[in-house]
């Protein structure tokens, strides 16, 4: 189980790098700054996916739980498109109650969900072979 663990948090902790990564750089080809396209980036991963990274980390951690391992690479990544859809819903109901803004903010929230889309893509399969269960060994009779 401690396998297991290690293996969790070092997907989640990749997986917010890599987004952090994705956003920066799309924001820095946006503006052609580097420093804002690293503080927009991680602006909005974390202002506008918020919700989708709770989502999804709650969810791997209840499903790491149960079956004693990592769910697999098509499970992760299903779980995380639930929780960009969840998070853009999310957004979109704040965005009308603070006066209208919901598509501008739902904009951010797709952008910053495709960067964690992409993140969950690339890491996700690196970490199952990388943690991969050891082989059952056989004992000689």
């Amino acid at each position: 189980m401690a396998r297991t663990i290690v293996a969790l948090i070092v997907e989640v902790l990749l997986v917010i790098l890599v987004a952090l990564l994705l956003g920066a750089l799309w924001q820095w080809f946006l503006t052609g700054d580097l420093a804002a396209g690293v503080a927009e980036g991680a602006r909005l991963l974390f202002l506008f996916m918020d919700v989708g990274l709770a989502i999804w980390l709650i969810v791997l951690i209840v499903l790491a739980a149960r079956r004693r391992a990592l769910p697999g690479v098509g499970v992760t990544l299903l779980v995380a498109l639930v929780a960009v859809v969840l998070n853009a819903i999310v957004v979109l109901i704040v965005g009308f109650v603070q006066g209208g803004w919901g598509p501008l903010l739902v904009l951010f929230a797709i952008e910053a969900g495709i960067a964690f889309l992409i993140a969950v893509l690339i890491v996700a399969p690196i970490i199952r072979r990388l943690f991969r269960p050891a082989p059952a060994v056989e004992t000689g009779s």
